[in-house]
């Protein structure tokens, strides 16, 4: 078990991670990122270093590179497109759990949740485009 962890994690491009940091939602699985509107392409992971739980998105991650002002945001639904008004998924203010701007359209990368965040109370990770309110793509955590 703990070799095939490890190996996952390096096909993930997550380095020397030990099985320990791979608890993830659900089951320690990568979880694959879906469309919303825009392609995306990808994995995220959730993950734990000491006492502080981790979003990793690994390194074949891609989004649109042209939607401005990315964020990174936790949902409470595991189904949010069921939810939400298409084609652009708006959300409602207070709805969401705002983790951190994304770092980059591309490429491995790394989010520490804030202080005081369950992961365990969210059901989904979405990238959200803050200035047009619009939701690019979207993963289930439950």
């Amino acid at each position: 078990m703990f070799k095939s962890s490890s190996i996952f994690a390096l096909a993930l491009g997550l380095g020397a991670l030990t099985p320990a940091a791979l608890i993830a939602a659900p089951h320690g699985t990568a979880i694959a990122l879906q469309k919303a509107e825009a392609p995306v392409t990808g994995t995220v992971t959730v993950g734990h270093e000491g006492d502080k739980t981790t979003l990793v998105f690994s390194k074949d991650f891609s989004t649109n590179p042209k939607a401005p002002a990315l964020q990174v945001v936790l949902l409470k639904s595991s189904t949010p497109l069921k939810t939400l008004k298409a084609p652009s998924y708006p959300l409602t203010p207070g709805s969401y759990t705002q983790v951190a701007p994304l770092k980059s359209y591309n490429g491995a990368q790394t989010y520490t949740l804030p202080a005081g965040v369950d992961i365990n109370a969210s059901g989904s990770v979405l990238i959200w485009c803050k200035q047009a309110n619009a939701t690019m793509a979207w993963a289930p955590l439950k």
